[in-house]
């Protein structure tokens, strides 16, 4: 047997044995009910569609990943290296164990990888030097590793386009609540009670949350906006908050702020269209140059 054939023999035991190792040390499988879907059973209100299902995720209970990830929070808890999105996770409503879950996993299947492409290899004839499955296996577990960092910056960047639009709808109907008589806490939480959307809902989730903690609707609003870094709940909170302390109208401030949320957005839509159309010239022009070569060559054979 020669030392190539050793070692790729060794990479996969070692392999295996890492995944016999998470696999006790992860334990028997045990889902807990998130006590948003419990209550939500138990009150007999309508299931929410997509994207509450996420807040099962904050639990972390079920699954692989969320296994995983408590292992790693309970070996590396204030581990400066993990660089856990908390903000990110919290809007997307996702647990910081199944997301270190799922980075472990992609760095072992990235670990994994190079050994089982070299093993292939071999059982063909084609022997590489240890070192190349190695390096290989650790730059991919590396690379890997932060496609979960990606996917959730990606989607919480989603998330919060998604919130900005639905909120200046929002402001709309808080300014027509106060419009109507309503008191600033009561026009909040009637606003957030006509839209179905995620965003709605998670307004009306930290509104009950609020009410029932004994804080100020606006109040909430504020502390979660900066949270998640949304300002355009923080300045609601404000605007509502100088309702409620100093008596100001804020009808024509609600509607304004409306207005210039809609015209953010639709700069934002513009800019983002005028981009596509740009990175759209360049194929159109590169087929046009082809197709010109097409009718160019039997002329230019034809002369030659």
């Amino acid at each position: 047997m020669t030392t190539t054939r050793l070692a790729v023999l060794l990479g996969l035991g070692g392999g295996a044995g890492l995944l016999v190792i998470i696999r006790e040390l992860v334990g028997p499988v045990c889902r807990l009910p998130h006590p948003v879907d419990t209550a939500r059973r138990l009150t007999g209100a309508a299931d929410p569609s997509g994207d509450l299902a996420g807040a099962t995720d904050l639990a972390g209970a079920g699954g692989l990943a969320g296994r995983v990830g408590r292992v790693v929070l309970r070996r590396s808890a204030g581990s400066s290296v993990l660089h856990v999105p908390y903000r990110d996770l919290a809007l997307l409503r996702r647990s910081a164990a199944q997301f270190l879950g799922e980075r472990a996993i992609w760095a072992a299947i990235g670990l994994v990888l190079p050994t089982a492409a070299t093993a292939a290899l071999a059982i063909g004839g084609v022997w590489l030097p240890f070192v190349v499955p190695a390096v290989t296996g650790l730059v991919t577990a590396v690379l890997l590793s932060y496609l979960p960092p990606y996917t959730v910056a990606d989607l919480a960047r989603a998330k919060r386009a998604e919130f900005r639009r639905a909120m200046a709808t929002y402001v709309d109907l808080v300014a027509l609540e106060r419009a109507a008589g309503s008191g600033a806490t009561q026009s909040l939480e009637s606003a957030a009670r006509i839209g179905e959307s995620w965003a709605f809902r998670r307004v009306r989730d930290e509104l009950a949350h609020a009410r029932w903690a004994g804080v100020p609707a606006w109040e909430a609003l504020r502390a979660v906006g900066r949270e998640l870094r949304l300002p355009e709940l923080t300045d609601t909170g404000d605007v509502m908050r100088m309702s409620a302390r100093e008596g100001a109208t804020v009808y024509d401030v609600l509607r304004a702020r409306a207005s210039a949320m809609r015209s953010e957005l639709l700069t934002t839509d513009q800019a983002r269209a005028g981009s596509r159309t740009e990175r759209a010239t360049a194929p159109l022009a590169a087929t046009a140059v082809v197709f010109m070569l097409i009718l160019a060559a039997p002329v230019a054979m034809r002369i030659g």
